[in-house]
């Protein structure tokens, strides 16, 4: 096996030079050298034509220790073996081959010999092994792809540890390797070249981490010889062995001049000479190598690396700008906190670095952000320095929107708040094991409840679960949570009404949890796909759990609770998630008879909405199943709408005839139970409530009685969801022709009707019209055409209604004062609604142009409050156009021309028909133009044809005039200004070709004849004329053409678009003009 040596080069062989790459340029701001261009390597195959640095040329990789770590086709242990046979012999020779091979694995093809090594000094050497890179690519083999150098760093990591290994006895300490070895990586990691830095730091860092294996047996063996000696030197004179205590002594001597004089010496010498240089490189991979290996210094060798003067480069590398180096630095002080010993020697450093480090959990990079959070959590275990202010700023990521970030969070809160603060109110009773454990059980709780409110986040209760379920073990305890809310011997553990609350919701939600709902928005993705036998085994133990705990605790709970609105809308939630088998399986329908009991109760006493939806959807789970319980659970539904209708038709008549508020309200809030079980049930059987309801709207709207509002709102609700069952109780292969006729003309009816609520009716009552208007026109949209029994259904509204529905939106989503009753309301809450409502309407408004029901155009006044509205409605308003966009990419272009339009008439009429160019609201229409340019996609060629007629309709609008040229500008001149924000989205083709804009510039232009230069009124045509002609290659080549050391240049030829950004790339262009500091790039 050829391996002693490297593949030696002809002497008639006849290397070219290449030059460096702007990635090669290292913090101090370094040019690259002015080198020679061009690579040929002419050999026993003739010429080897230059390629990428993965084209490995296979004489010179093949029988070389390169060869044989890259392709890993021999024992790495055979390849030191042979190194250290070599060594003994030659070791002038060895260490040139080991050399060859640390400057063959930074890929450069270069070949260093013994008279090299011995003569030349060693900048000149590395210039001349500069020069033998590939010109062509950046790319080395440590960040190569592909399966050849998949398993290269790996190798050559272990290829040193190996080596380290094995010349840990003599060969170390001989003053000769590694003084050789350790003086070339610290040449070489000084190099301009990436490939040099960054393969010799990474070699530098793992031979310390090495050497510290090394000093650490060293440091074990010197012990035990000091121990030996110790014990011997104990004995007396007639016992003491004399030459045993000189060997041990003399061992001694020689362990500590190893440890002190050498190990410690070539640690110190690679520290200062690399690290300290390259902990501050300009490239991240290298600076987070540097710190991930000092993290490992500091850990395994704590006597020498655990200082300030070493842990002052992790402190200061929390700042880094790259995530990467930041997380290396998170990560290394994880390593350290985690060990108590460490405390002392810490105590400096997290001074000083504490506040940085509880900053960081807020990090903008998700893997930052949670192990600064870990590491925030092992500070908890033996560093009492954190103050109640830096654990709530953790506490709050409880509630993040953020998976990972929010359950690191939990934990943190799990072992401060439920665990380490609940221990010293356990000491103070000393109870019975089992009465301690129930105690503890009902603290955490208490805790977390508390917990919970202090946050002012208790809506959010799913969240903080989400977040504690992995660790939190109580959230599972039905048992002690249902004590808490029903048992009246608990002391000072009882709870008040806000904490009943609090526990109901939470314990609602992990019941949801538990019962495998998907996690809360922001979260995480909904199950896409199917369980695997262990997690369907998990899940349906832990709701069969839950069901028999449930099925006999909740009646009571229902019963305790039954009056109080926010505590039970979450306990008729509940019965959603049982599994119904366990009440046919333990014979348990007496407790399903006294849910039902209780639930029936509930319904005819609340008038809240969400609590009789809950029961509506809750009755739905019980009778849509095929157990025999559903027989019980219809019978007993079937009782309930009786009574709701009896109820009603009872209403009806007292509450239309008689104009008092008590009877209109009874109505109100039999409507609203009977809109509720309509959302969740098929109750269109109920021919006489369809007729009543129908009424209601008629008599409102010739407003032939007194109606109050809430019910002419209800009503139009009702209507819509009864329609809506009516046509999915169709059969759509054979639909009586009667029924469709019959359905039909109740659509176009409530259509009308609720026209005509929206232009004359009372807020409440229009938004409710508003929304139904638009949900029917979606269900009854042209999109039923395919299926052809229903075309006839087809609703579509004319122009003048589409007209209403965008002004109806406008005026009340975007107008500029809040209604009057709540100019004078402080209440976030109350704000908040209304946020929420309004957004509401502006999304049933977005559906319509997502199903192009209406005319696209109309939208326009809506595009142009994108950027006046982005705080409040922005995402909605982008989702509109994103949906106009994938419809027809010019219609939605010549939208938001028309919106662009619009805003600069209306600023212009506010102006008296002037414009500032310098205002602010100019600016933010430009700002405008240039969002609406962005959004037009990043593939210009699909966009193409949308952003040109964009143009073309923008420029002769402004030239539009109203009369025949005279010499003055037209009106909408200052428009071009609009324009030119948006030509970065046309092809240079169709700014300059022979049909494109600037000369169907200059033949709208040949209409108003002669144009004066230096006018300022012209000056926007200019600017946009410029912009046309401008950032075409002409530009570049006028820009650079005398910065970039390129053979066309000095073959006089004309550079292309593509030579000049692969110039600006390559030779880093940027990064000289931007100064030189340690992070440019």
């Amino acid at each position: 096996m050829m391996m002693n040596s490297p593949v030696h080069i002809r002497d008639e062989d006849n290397w070219d030079i290449n030059s460096t790459t702007s990635d090669d340029i290292n913090y101090y701001g370094k040019k690259p050298m002015d080198m020679k261009r061009g690579f040929s390597l002419k050999g026993r195959g003739g010429v080897v034509k230059r390629g990428r640095v993965s084209n490995i040329i296979p004489e010179l990789a093949e029988d070389t220790m390169y060869g044989y770590v890259l392709s890993g086709r021999a024992s790495l242990q055979v390849i030191v073996d042979e190194w250290i046979d070599e060594y003994k012999k030659d070791r002038e020779k060895a260490v040139v081959d080991l050399i060859q091979f640390f400057v063959q694995c930074c890929g450069c093809r270069g070949k260093l010999n013994q008279m090299m090594f011995a003569n030349m000094d060693k900048v000149k050497v590395i210039r001349k092994l500069t020069e033998s890179f590939d010109e062509e690519s950046g790319e080395y083999p440590l960040i190569q792809g592909g399966p050849l150098f998949k398993k290269f760093k790996s190798n050559l990591l272990e290829f040193i540890e190996r080596l380290v290994r094995g010349c840990k006895h003599n060969i170390i300490y001989d003053e000769y390797m590694m003084d050789n070895v350790i003086s070339w990586l610290l040449a070489l990691s000084d190099s301009q070249v990436r490939a040099f830095r960054h393969t010799c730091t990474l070699i530098g860092m793992t031979l310390v981490t090495s050497l510290i294996d090394i000093a650490k047996m060293v440091q074990m063996d010197l012990e035990n010889t000091e121990r030996q000696l110790e014990t011997e030197l104990k004995k007396g004179q007639a016992k003491r062995a004399f030459a045993k205590v000189e060997r041990l002594q003399t061992k001694q001597k020689e362990l500590r001049s190893n440890l002190d004089g050498f190990l410690t010496d070539f640690m110190s010498q690679i520290f200062s000479g690399l690290f300290v240089h390259r902990y501050r490189d300009c490239r991240p991979e290298i600076r987070s190598i540097c710190i991930q290996e000092l993290g490992h210094w500091m850990k395994h060798l704590p006597s020498h690396f655990l200082k300030d003067q070493y842990l002052k480069y992790v402190g200061w590398t929390l700042h880094d700008r790259h995530p990467e180096v930041r997380l290396k630095s998170v990560l290394a002080l994880q390593g350290l906190y985690m060990i108590e010993d460490f405390a002392q020697q810490l105590e400096l450093f997290t001074a000083r670095f504490k506040n940085r480090i509880v900053e960081m959990v807020h990090d903008k990079e998700e893997n930052v952000a949670v192990q600064a959070v870990k590491l925030i959590s092992f500070m908890l275990n033996s560093f009492d320095v954190l103050e109640d202010s830096d654990c709530e700023v953790v506490y709050q990521l409880v509630f993040a929107n953020n998976r990972n970030i929010s359950h690191a969070a939990g934990e943190f809160l799990h072992k401060k708040l439920l665990s380490e603060d609940l221990e010293e109110v356990l000491k103070e009773h000393r109870a019975q094991r089992h009465t301690r454990k129930i105690r503890e059980t009902h603290l955490v709780l208490k805790e977390l409840l508390r917990f919970f409110l202090e946050n002012e986040v208790s809506e959010h209760g799913a969240y903080m679960v989400d977040s504690l379920w992995e660790t939190v073990e109580v959230l599972r305890d039905w048992k002690s949570m249902t004590e808490l809310l029903l048992s009246d011997e608990l002391g000072e553990l009882a709870l008040n009404d806000e904490e009943e609350g609090a526990l109901i919701e939470i314990m609602t939600c992990a019941i949801k949890r538990a019962a495998g709902e998907d996690p809360p928005p922001g979260r995480g993705k909904p199950r896409s796909r199917e369980l695997n036998t262990k997690e369907r085994r998990q899940l349906d133990s832990d709701r069969n759990s839950l069901t028999k705990h449930f099925i006999a605790e909740l009646p009571e709970l229902l019963s305790k609770f039954s009056t109080d609105d926010q505590k039970i809308v979450s306990l008729v939630e509940i019965p959603q998630y049982f599994q119904l088998e366990v009440y046919v399986e333990h014979r348990l329908n007496k407790f399903l008879e006294l849910l039902l009991k209780y639930m029936h109760d509930i319904v005819m006493k609340h008038s809240d909405a969400d609590v009789l939806r809950n029961c509506a959807f809750t009755y739905r789970y019980f009778i849509n199943n095929e157990l025999s319980i559903q027989t019980t659970a219809a019978v007993a539904f079937r009782q309930l709408i009786d009574e709701l209708v009896t109820s009603f038709n009872s209403s009806m008549t007292e509450g239309l005839e008689n104009e008092s508020d008590e009877p209109q309200y009874k109505l109100y809030v039999d409507m609203k139970r009977l809109y509720a079980f309509y959302q969740a049930h098929d109750l269109t059987d109920l021919a006489d409530v369809e007729k009543e309801i129908s009424s209601i709207i008629t008599k409102a709207n010739q407003m032939q009685v007194q109606i109050n509002d809430n019910i002419t709102a209800t009503a139009v609700m009702l209507m819509q969801a009864i329609l809506s069952w009516a046509l999915y109780r169709t059969n759509p292969s054979e639909p009586s022709k009667g029924e469709l006729k019959k359905l039909r003309k109740s659509v176009v009816q409530l259509v009308q009707q609720c026209d005509e609520l929206i232009q004359f009716g009372a807020p409440a009552v229009q938004k409710e019209a508003f929304i139904t208007v638009c949900d029917m026109l979606i269900i009854f949209a042209p999109q039923l055409k395919q299926n052809q029994n229903y075309a006839s259904l087809i609703v579509v509204p004319d122009r003048s209604v589409q007209i209403r529905l965008r002004d109806y939106v406008m005026t009340t989503v975007f107008a500029d004062e809040e209604p009057a009753q709540f100019q004078d309301d402080d209440d976030d809450e109350v704000k908040t609604e209304i946020l929420i409502e309004k957004r509401r309407v502006l999304a049933s408004f977005g559906k319509l142009i997502a199903f192009n029901i209406i005319e696209m155009r109309l939208a326009a006044p809506i595009f142009a409050q994108y950027v006046k509205s982005f705080q409040d409605y922005g995402d909605i308003v982008k989702a509109m156009m994103s949906k106009a966009r994938e419809l027809n990419r010019t219609k939605c272009m010549r939208t938001q021309l028309l919106s662009l339009e619009q805003l600069f008439e209306e600023l212009r009429d506010q102006n008296e028909g002037r414009i500032d160019r310098s205002s602010e609201e100019w600016t933010k229409i430009k700002d405008l133009a240039h969002r609406f340019a962005l959004m037009a996609g990043v593939d210009n060629y699909k966009s193409r044809q949308a952003v040109v007629t964009f143009h073309r309709e923008g420029i002769i609008y402004c030239l539009l005039r109203n009369g025949p040229p005279d010499g003055s500008p037209p009106s909408n001149l200052v428009f071009f200004d609009i324009l030119a924000e948006t030509t970065f989205k046309l092809m240079d083709i169709d700014k300059k070709g022979p049909k494109g804009l600037l000369a169907f510039l200059e033949e709208q232009l040949m209409k108003e004849g002669e144009i004066p230069e230096d006018e300022i009124e012209w000056g926007p045509l200019r600017t946009y004329r410029t912009a046309l002609v401008g950032n075409t290659t002409e530009a570049y080549n006028n820009m650079y053409y005398g910065a970039l050391p390129t053979k066309r240049k000095m073959m006089g030829s004309p550079m292309t678009l593509v030579d000049v950004k692969r110039a600006r790339e390559d030779y880093g262009i940027d990064t000289w003009q931007s100064g030189s500091g340690n992070y440019v790039q």
